[in-house]
């Protein structure tokens, strides 16, 4: 019974492991029903799932002739599970129906605890894999309550496992967060036993896939540590080693990702040490080829070409040859997928490998196996073979036949990839034939809508998403846009389309930066909230930069493409920009010189249509919102300029994720009602090597003087307690912070500073968001002042979107880098000033700010773009 009741539990976790593929047995003709039950167990752990669902079916008949009730509901649950594992919905919950009806015939139902749990576990597993999030977790609760009757922990802290996955699908990142540390904690109370170090793995690897990678290695060396001290079997050990490599490589990416070298490499080294160690030590061949597989992954990527050809040569032969079973298919799509990605100089290396037989391999595996979802992975992987040798017809094949599979199976986290697949296939063949390229742009679209439904489940496509997110998700986006604005004339509804994406793929970098749904998205249309504004929607593309403007009235839309303008190109402009804004010793005119180049790109096209008077003085757009894109977000448009005035000089400027993220809502002027916090000298500064903030003491003052009012935490008061408990005590609309902060486009390296520690932006939810929405003035505008934007990251910007959107207030006013705290403290007095006068928006009331630095303070250099241009207004401008 406890062996079935792990399989159970592991069956339903949906966690990341490596599967251990035992021998096989022959299945006897008069087998109990129980040793059915055991084998089925095996091939299920060995990925037949056919097979294991044929065994588990019989056994069940069997328990029903018999009589034997209890056993046949727990077999028919094992047989939902196998079902599901085949993408056989309507099967399993046929299977798990009977299970449930056969439970409630039971004459005394409170003997069967243990059973009816585990049926549960099953039957949450499918509403999860139909997209019932939410009945999943009630179900997996009452899982869990009735473990907890029987104090079996093992099954509660399977089930309370289960409900964080599903909590993270449904977006309630905060809920599974404070789930997953009841779980640990449950684990450390446990004496070291192999439970113990089996389930610190599994959170370690939940963690991993959200993205929290110090505490993932940090539970996983934990795990390792009892294994290796209990002395338990290599098969526990080689997981948690080949576990521990996968966030190692996570933190590599990360690394990577954000211009640190020295912490790459190393992670790099350390994830290689525990690939061998785990090839090393495992009897398992899927084990072995695994941690191989992930090896190779990570020399290919690190172009360690050397190292790459022994070690593709020594999994060439043995993963042939692993017996068929779903992580021996999968195993083989991966082979066939890192050698396609070999370029140049090493195509021979990847040469001495036949890739087709490979993947015929697996097709063939896949479909003796019964196994849909692999055999499209398989398909679709030679597709992808044929499309790199420009074999369209067999390219359009094979992705073809993977798509239908995916389709028939409901599996849009597969079919999306053949649909972009398909895409470029038909528009790599199209060259200057306007109805292909009409067709790929139909793929496409397809494959867009499915990314949108998939939305929360984004996380779970790959185990380090949040860094394939720029190799597997965004070009979806960006390569459809391309499509849609590829000819001179473009159609309205291409730009209607085109419009929709870009802010698609806002949204779902936010939602990446999270590893959570973090918003929901509302549709705002522009023209009910501001009539004379207009929005500017820059799309940088590998071989042009492309403009619309969205202008007031319905789908009043316009398009400018500068050509022959990669991304590369574009990033460069903003990082000279960046460097002369963020020196003080800059010139204006050096300013002007670069930011002019920015102007003619984004602004210059539209100039005539935006300068339209309604009289002879206002213009009809008096303030442009811009929804900007990669590296543009790391600059403050205020600064464009036409050679002879800045934007700031003519428009009051806001910026945003995307329009569908905006409150509608104004601020209201009446009432305003302000937390003022901040610190001087705080002991958190000091710790991160920090220089005090001398006229913080100033700022909180004059501003607290300048709304209705305010309610001040200074210097020791200045905690993430007191700030949480300030806003839900009273009826508080402006949050103003004076500290040290980053912004990152690394959620673990984006925070600001209390006086004792920092605040994470995954904390800010539970921050600055009020409990009671009936009775208390959610936060209207949050102010960060001396926070910056981290240095060399060209994505930091990120950081700073995602404070906006995880504070809950509908605008936020921050600097993309810190100035001298003096100037920051009479901009701060002045912005207040101005955002008393109700007939002024917040936008203007920056502008305004800004202004009258760049036109006064004529004994003080405050009139560079140094001190007024880094304040950027984030959210709704009203």
């Amino acid at each position: 019974m406890k062996r079935l009741l792990r399989f159970l539990l592991i069956a339903t976790l949906g966690l990341i492991f490596s599967v251990t593929i035992p021998v096989l047995l022959t299945v006897q003709a008069q087998q109990s029903p129980l040793e059915l039950l055991q084998t089925g167990k095996k091939y299920y752990d060995a990925g037949q799932f056919s097979a294991a669902t044929q065994l588990l079916q019989q056994a069940a008949q069997i328990y029903q002739t018999q009589g034997d009730l209890p056993q046949q509901a727990q077999a028919l649950s094992f047989v939902s599970l196998s079902q599901q594992k085949l993408s056989n919905l309507p099967e399993a919950e046929a299977a798990i129906n009977t299970s449930l009806s056969i439970l409630e015939k039971l004459p005394d139902k409170n003997s069967w605890h243990q059973v009816r749990a585990q049926v549960l576990n099953a039957q949450g597993n499918l509403q999860l894999a139909k997209g019932n999030a939410t009945a999943a977790v009630e179900i997996w609760k009452n899982a869990a309550s009735l473990y907890a009757e029987i104090g079996n922990t093992v099954g509660i802290i399977g089930s309370q496992s289960n409900q964080a996955e599903a909590l993270q699908v449904l977006g309630l990142y905060r809920q599974g967060y404070k789930l997953i540390n009841d779980i640990e904690e449950k684990l450390q109370a446990q004496p070291d036993s192999e439970l113990k170090a089996t389930g610190l793995h599994n959170l370690g690897n939940i963690l991993r896939q959200r993205g929290d990678l110090e505490r993932s290695q940090k539970l996983l060396e934990q795990s390792l540590a009892i294994a290796e001290k209990l002395k338990t079997t290599e098969s526990v050990q080689d997981k948690i080693l080949l576990s521990l490599g996968n966030t190692k490589l996570a933190l590599a990416r990360r690394a990577k990702a954000i211009k640190d070298p020295q912490a790459a490499a190393q992670s790099i080294q350390e994830a290689v040490n525990y690939y061998q160690q785990a090839a090393k030590v495992t009897t398992s061949p899927i084990t072995k080829i695994q941690a191989q597989l992930n090896q190779l992954s990570l020399l290919i990527e690190t172009e360690q070409t050397a190292a790459i050809e022994p070690l593709l040569l020594a999994i060439a032969k043995p993963i042939v040859q692993l017996p068929a079973s779903r992580a021996a298919v999968y195993a083989q799509v991966n082979f066939a997928a890192s050698l396609l990605k070999l370029e140049n100089g090493k195509k021979e290396i990847a040469n001495s490998v036949n890739i087709a037989q490979i993947l015929d391999t697996a097709v063939t595996q896949a479909r003796s196996l019964a196994d849909r979802r692999a055999e499209s992975y398989a398909l679709g992987t030679l597709g992808k073979l044929h499309e790199k040798q420009q074999s369209r017809l067999l390219a359009k094949k094979y992705t073809q036949l993977a798509l239908v599979i995916a389709q028939g199976i409901n599996a849009p986290d597969i079919a999306y990839q053949w649909q972009w697949q398909m895409g470029r296939i038909l528009q790599a063949e199209a060259e200057n034939q306007q109805q292909a390229v009409s067709e790929a742009i139909t793929y496409y679209t397809e494959a867009f809508n499915n990314l949108n439904r998939l939305r929360s489940d984004l996380v779970a496509l790959s185990p380090e998403v949040q860094f394939s997110f720029r190799e597997s998700v965004e070009p979806v986006y960006r390569q459809l846009v391309d499509l849609l604005l590829r000819y001179p004339q473009v159609s309205k509804d291409n730009l209607i389309q085109a419009r929709n994406v870009i802010e698609a793929l806002q949204l779902a970098e936010l939602d990446n930066f999270f590893r959570d749904a973090c918003v929901q998205p509302v549709a705002v249309n522009i023209d009910n909230l501001d009539s004379q504004a207009a929005v500017v929607y820059p799309i940088t593309l590998e071989n042009r930069l492309e403009v619309i403007l969205k202008l007031p009235g319905v789908d009043n839309l316009r398009h400018y493409t500068n050509q022959n303008l990669s991304t590369i190109q574009v990033d460069e402009a903003v990082k000279n920009l960046r460097i002369l804004l963020t020196k003080r010793s800059t010139t204006p005119r050096q300013i002007q010189t670069a930011s002019k180049q920015f102007y003619d790109w984004l602004i210059k096209p539209f100039e005539k249509e935006l300068d339209t008077t309604k009289d002879g003085n206002q213009n009809s757009i008096k303030t442009l919102v811009f929804v900007l894109d990669g590296s543009l977000q790391n600059i403050p448009v205020s600064v464009l300029h036409d050679g002879e005035k800045y934007l700031i000089e003519k428009y009051a400027v806001a910026v945003t994720p995307g329009l569908q993220l905006l409150a509608p809502k104004p601020l209201s002027r009446k009432n305003l009602k302000a937390l003022i916090a901040g610190a001087t000298n705080a002991p958190s500064f000091e710790k991160e090597g920090l220089s005090p903030l001398e006229n913080v003491k100033l700022e909180l003052l004059e501003v607290g003087e300048q709304v209705n009012h305010a309610q001040k935490l200074e210097n020791q008061e200045f905690i993430q307690k007191n700030i949480r408990n300030q806003i839900n005590s009273s009826s508080v609309n402006v949050v103003h912070i004076a500290t040290h902060g980053k912004f990152s486009s690394n959620p673990e390296q984006t925070y600001i500073l209390d006086w004792n520690q920092r605040i994470q932006v995954k904390d800010w939810d539970n921050l600055l968001q009020v409990n009671d929405f009936k009775k208390l003035t959610p936060v209207e505008l949050l102010v960060l002042s001396a926070c910056q934007t981290a240095t060399g990251d060209k994505r930091a910007a990120l950081g700073l979107a995602g404070v906006a959107i995880r504070a809950g207030a509908s605008s936020t006013l921050a600097t993309l880098w810190q100035i001298n705290d003096a100037s920051t403290a009479q901009f701060m007095i002045k912005f207040y000033q101005y955002l008393n006068n109700p007939k002024l928006t917040k936008a203007e009331a920056l502008r305004n700010t800004q202004l009258a630095f760049l036109k006064g303070y004529d004994n003080t250099d405050y009139n560079r773009p140094y001190h007024w241009a880094p304040f950027i207004l984030i959210g709704n401008w009203l």
